[in-house]
């Protein structure tokens, strides 16, 4: 989906700082016939990972919003297609936050919020937000065998 080849540790943005800022593209460079086919018929997009973690503090849609502002921001001024951001909590996830991420639509954000205790793991309803649960597969990195409803 997205080959990100720029990484970077402890991003700061305003107020927030991301764990994890990684860039790309949308085409791939893998072998010939797959370069090839990516040069001739997928578009060739900038998009980007960030990931960040609120340790034992409790997750407020407060929260969630300066960190999707956050990434707006980048986004505009990179001129980035679409986004995944991560958000890793320490604690049980408050319904206010789920409720909050499971409704988020925006197109060109894919939005997830996963506890560490309890591997819960909720996602964006929208097309980018649900890639995230196949593309980077975040249930299993976190060891969670139960599925939620996303």
């Amino acid at each position: 989906m997205a080959d990100l080849n720029e990484f970077f540790r402890d991003y700061r943005i305003d107020e927030t700082t991301f764990a994890i800022y990684a860039k790309g593209s949308t085409r791939n460079k893998g072998l010939l016939l797959s370069r090839f086919f990516a040069w001739t018929v997928l578009p060739d997009y900038l998009v980007s990972f960030f990931c960040v973690t609120e340790g034992n503090a409790l997750l407020t849609t407060d929260k969630i919003r300066s960190r999707i502002d956050s990434v707006n921001r980048i986004s505009k001024n990179e001129e980035l297609k679409w986004a995944w951001l991560i958000i890793l909590s320490d604690r049980e996830l408050p319904a206010q936050a789920v409720s909050f991420v499971s409704r988020y639509d925006r197109q060109e954000l894919g939005l997830a919020v996963a506890s560490t205790s309890s591997r819960q793991v909720v996602l964006s309803n929208n097309q980018v937000g649900r890639s995230i649960g196949r593309q980077l597969n975040l249930r299993k990195a976190l060891g969670s065998n139960k599925t939620w409803k996303s």
